[in-house]
């Protein structure tokens, strides 16, 4: 933390100096800035970089003012070489809503929703008048990240679906964007035919997401031959279900009691019906575009229904889970 203050106060002293100095350097003031608002910037600049434990959250906060403020001075020096028309309100929505999706806030799924919707919304009002189709399509990004974020923070198939499905939708959407700038080069009916095209596979690879996991526990059983006796297996059934739930390494757990089993005089098949629960679980995958937040989240839930799969193979074992220490 002392480092990033030292190198923010070196960078703002130097700037200060040469904005101050501009005539004597340039020979001209190239840039109008107010020491005082250059001040300020370096103020809520500092204020992020102090903000711990539990005020963390408001970093991107003062981060997003900050950068608004740098935002203001700039287009105030450009508007006096160039026509840029700025609604600053929606820009400072914009950056506020940023800081709202990155920010650790309580229930993340629905902050982040909001998040999303604000900066569409904001992002939308900015750049329609540049060019609508565009605006239109990035809003719709967003609003889709909105909704997968939303739908994260639920289990059912739909749901799951739904978040599975947002790197297809997303990049097909930036697609179509792509294509329509493209579009002057794009000749005849191709335009048509390659923007279709690129929304027709988004579709089909969505869609496929959209398919009900069934619970390890109801998978139909698979034989499994573990003829193999490890003698040498120092490790024991506790230390293999901590290991289980809390990675997810299930080797060490099937190997004990699949040695356990054997040792009483288990055949191969009352083996494969007693371990099956544990050799046929997955954990659940995040998606290929995801969130920091998103991934804890599912190590929440894998860890959870990890130590269902213990409790169900466990009451098989007739023992009971509270015996083991998680």
């Amino acid at each position: 933390m002392l480092i990033s203050i030292a190198v923010l106060t070196v960078v703002f002293v130097s700037l200060y100096w040469i904005l101050t100095h501009q005539t004597v350097y340039f020979g001209s003031v190239l840039v109008e800035v107010s020491p005082s608002n250059l001040i300020v910037v370096y103020i809520f600049l500092l204020a992020g970089i102090l903000m711990r434990g539990k005020l963390r959250f408001l970093r991107p906060f003062f981060v997003a003012i900050a950068l608004y403020m740098i935002s203001d001075i700039l287009l105030f020096n450009l508007q006096m070489y160039y026509p840029i028309m700025l609604n600053k309100f929606y820009l400072l929505m914009l950056l506020l809503s940023i800081a709202i999706v990155v920010s650790d806030l309580p229930k993340r799924h629905v902050t982040s929703c909001v998040g999303f919707v604000l900066a569409a919304i904001s992002f939308y009002a900015i750049s329609y008048q540049y060019n609508s189709f565009i605006a239109t399509v990035l809003a719709a990004v967003l609003i889709y990240l909105a909704l997968t974020s939303l739908a994260f923070g639920f289990e059912g198939v739909i749901a799951r679906g739904i978040s599975a499905s947002r790197a297809y939708i997303v990049l097909a959407l930036l697609a179509v964007a792509v294509i329509e700038l493209a579009k002057p080069y794009l000749k005849g009916g191709l335009f048509d035919f390659t923007e279709w095209a690129f929304l027709a596979l988004a579709a089909f690879l969505a869609f496929r997401k959209f398919k009900p996991e069934w619970d390890e526990l109801y998978l139909e059983p698979h034989s499994q031959l573990i003829t193999k006796r490890y003698d040498e297996l120092i490790v024991n059934l506790d230390s293999a279900a901590n290991n289980f739930v809390r990675y997810g390494d299930k080797a060490i757990l099937v190997a004990c009691i699949s040695k356990a089993l054997l040792d009483a005089g288990y055949n191969e098949k009352e083996l494969a019906e007693a371990i099956y629960p544990v050799v046929n679980y997955c954990d659940i995958t995040t998606p290929i575009l995801s969130f920091p937040w998103e991934k804890v989240i599912t190590e929440k839930r894998n860890v959870s229904r990890r130590k269902r799969v213990l409790k169900a193979i466990l009451k098989n074992l007739g023992k009971n889970i509270e015996e083991v220490e998680l």
